[in-house]
Parts: structure tokens; sequence; C-alpha cells
């Protein structure tokens, strides 16, 4: 039986997958209440200061989530914080849809767990949007636990 595989990604295949999930988090953003323009905006901000050096940016990781050699999806993850309290940061994590469902999420956030563990980091953190429910049990049976939340009402 084939295992599920974290290989970082070659600077090809960065290109593809920057516009990919640019397009993703800016549809996220407006399915939280931003307008197209708004979330556009901020997802093109948020990239271009996190990833300014692209696939050469320091600090940033983004690996393929393969089965044997199928694609299954990306995971990235950031180096952030103060010298002396330096700690990985889930960016982002897309499955396939076709994959989704049947443990390969859970297994590639463990790999990612080996790779930090490499790194020297003991804590990671990431952001989930709050109607995503389905990643949000996903990270809650992982041990990821609240650490900040907004609320809001829409009128």
């Amino acid at each position: 039986m084939s295992e599920v595989t974290l290989t970082p990604i070659t600077e090809s295949e960065f290109a593809i997958w920057l516009v990919k999930s640019k397009d993703t988090y800016r549809d996220e953003i407006v399915k939280n209440g931003s307008t197209f323009d708004e979330a556009q905006k901020k997802a093109d901000d948020d990239m271009g200061r996190l990833l300014p050096e692209g696939h050469l940016t320091p600090d940033q990781h983004v690996f393929a989530i393969k089965l044997a050699e199928e694609w299954l999806g990306t995971i990235w993850f950031g180096v952030r914080g103060a010298v002396d309290n330096r700690k990985a940061f889930i960016y982002d994590i897309v499955l396939a849809p076709e994959t989704r469902g049947k443990g390969y999420g859970k297994k590639a956030m463990l790999l990612l767990e080996d790779e930090v563990k490499k790194l020297g980091l003991k804590h990671i953190g990431l952001h989930v949007f709050g109607h995503n429910h389905v990643a949000r049990n996903l990270y809650e049976s992982l041990g990821y636990g609240i650490t900040n939340l907004n609320l809001e009402k829409v009128l």
C-alpha cells in the first residue's frame, strides 16, 4: 500500500500553485463577507508580503501532498516570530475534492509536524475560517486549540 508523502514543490509547480492558492484564498475571504475587490486586494497583498521572493522566500515551505506519484494537494507553512520564539504557521492546506474524507489531510498534517520538528520548532499555528467546519473538526481532532476568536453578526 502506498504512503502519503510531503514533497517540496518545484519552481514551475510553485508558479501554478501560487495562482490557484491566491484565487482560493480570495474566494474564502469573499465567503467570509468581503467584496470581491476587497478580497482580491487582501489576497494580492498577503501573498506579496509573505512570498516576496516567490519560490525562494526564506522560511516559507510549500509541499505537494502525494500518494505514490499521485498529487493529492498542497500544504504551505512559514516560520515566523521572534528569534527566541520561532513558530510554524500553516497558511494553506488544500486537497483535491475527490480525495477528501479519506484521511489524507490528517496524514499530511502529521507529516508536517515532522517537517516542523526537523527545523527545531515546537509550535504550529493556523487560521481557519469560521464557516469551514470540516477543517475545524480536523484540526481539533489533531489537538489544535483556539488561541483567538473573532465573531461577527450579519444584520
